[in-house]
């Protein structure tokens, strides 16, 4: 009897790395020659990366950071003391961000945003008047309430997304944290839970194809708004439930969401950049204070990138004042920025600091200062004028400028 020879390997289970990812559909096959492919050809699970992108920033912070600008998908802080630039920064990020197609969602639990300070610095941004009746108070003679009616900003409008506290309440203040269910008391607070909540609901929106750009999520500030949990204990403040829920809501959007964004499948670029608030702590060195970060870890461990602004221990600042016949502007202050963290990849994984000038259209250099001034010294003249409501005159030749360390901190 003669049996058939069998070619060698037939009957064989294949077996090794390149086997068990071929059985389980991790390889992605190579492009032919020539072959130019679709976005939508991408696969998710490819590994590959997009290239470095930044949201520019001004020719200032690039000098002393010698970073282009905020780095996009990934998440970003900003930390420091009171009056050290925090604001401006976050200000150039979203002009920057806009010019470049993304779409800004600025998240403001301080309730502080000035739409006319960041349009000083580029971001577009569109007032709606409306006349407004206002009270003048009570007459005395016949207890009528005096009124007058003026013509107001009621609200601003253009390519970006607003969120207040009050915003933010009526868009999710019907959710209950605990459950998960809608109930029908709403409340009139911004949560922590809120702030993810909006992040989560736009990121669904351009996954679904109802917003087709990217976004620059920017929260101000880390620190400002209390949890779900603290609100319905009668607002009881606990740092340590308010940083449980941060790292409950926020776990999926800093350590998935945001970050995966760099991959080549996804089409859109998207970044957190967030504002935390900071205290000293006492207790943890023998040396001294050290600068603390408010509402725990989770958040530092997921950025990529941390910018303190001032000083650690003060706010490490100084006030820029032009002074004249006892009067004086602040037109100025005189700041620093350092690079605490920094996990990009190379070549942008530097470290660095220096000084810089935050003034009323942003930052400039500090070799620019006295360009600025000669520039804005009209504006410097009418403020101090004002001051003086007429009982004399200032002129140029009057004003002397001066420099103020300035200690304080939060």
């Amino acid at each position: 009897m003669v049996t058939q020879a069998k070619k060698k390997g037939v009957g064989l289970h294949k077996r090794g790395l390149a086997a068990w990812k071929e059985q389980t559909g991790m390889i992605v096959e190579k492009p032919q020659e020539g072959e130019i492919l679709k976005e939508s050809d991408l696969s998710i699970m490819s590994n590959a990366n997009k290239p470095q992108k930044f949201i520019l920033m001004p020719k200032a912070f690039q000098q002393v950071t010698m970073l282009p600008g905020i780095p996009m998908n990934t998440c970003v802080s900003i930390v420091g003391h009171s009056n050290s630039g925090k604001s401006t920064l976050l200000n150039h990020a979203i002009a920057g961000a806009q010019k470049q197609g993304l779409i800004p969602v600025i998240i403001d639990t301080e309730n502080s945003f000035s739409f006319q300070y960041a349009k000083a610095m580029g971001f577009e941004a569109e007032p709606i008047y409306a006349n407004v009746e206002v009270e003048d108070g009570v007459d005395e003679e016949t207890g009528e309430i005096l009124k007058h009616v003026e013509r107001k900003i009621i609200d601003w409008q253009g390519d970006f997304i607003y969120y207040n506290s009050n915003k933010l309440a009526e868009r999710f203040g019907d959710i209950d944290y605990s459950t998960g269910k809608k109930v029908s008391k709403k409340r009139k607070e911004a949560l922590i839970e809120d702030v993810a909540m909006a992040i989560h609901e736009l990121l669904d929106a351009q996954e679904n194809g109802e917003i087709e750009q990217g976004f620059l999520f920017c929260w101000d500030s880390v620190g400002s708004a209390q949890c779900f949990r603290e609100y319905n204990s009668g607002h009881q403040a606990n740092p340590m439930w308010a940083a449980a829920a941060i790292s409950q809501s926020f776990g999926s959007l800093v350590n998935s969401r945001i970050p995966s964004s760099k991959n080549v499948a996804i089409k859109y670029d998207n970044t957190f950049l967030y504002i935390n608030k900071v205290w000293l702590n006492n207790t943890i060195s023998p040396s001294g204070p050290q600068m603390e970060t408010k509402g725990g870890k989770s958040l530092k461990y997921a950025t990529r990138l941390e910018i303190l602004m001032g000083g650690q221990l003060t706010a490490g600042i100084k006030r820029l004042t032009a002074v004249s016949k006892g009067l004086n502007y602040g037109y100025a202050t005189q700041t620093k920025i350092k690079i605490l963290k920094n996990h990009l990849d190379a070549p942008h994984n530097v470290v660095y600091e220096g000084p810089l000038i935050a003034t009323d259209t942003g930052f400039i250099g500090v070799d620019d200062l006295d360009s600025y001034k000669k520039s804005h010294i009209s504006q410097i003249l009418k403020n101090l004028n004002e001051q003086a409501e007429g009982n004399f005159e200032i002129n140029e030749n009057d004003i002397t400028f001066e420099e103020c360390e300035a200690t304080e901190v939060n």
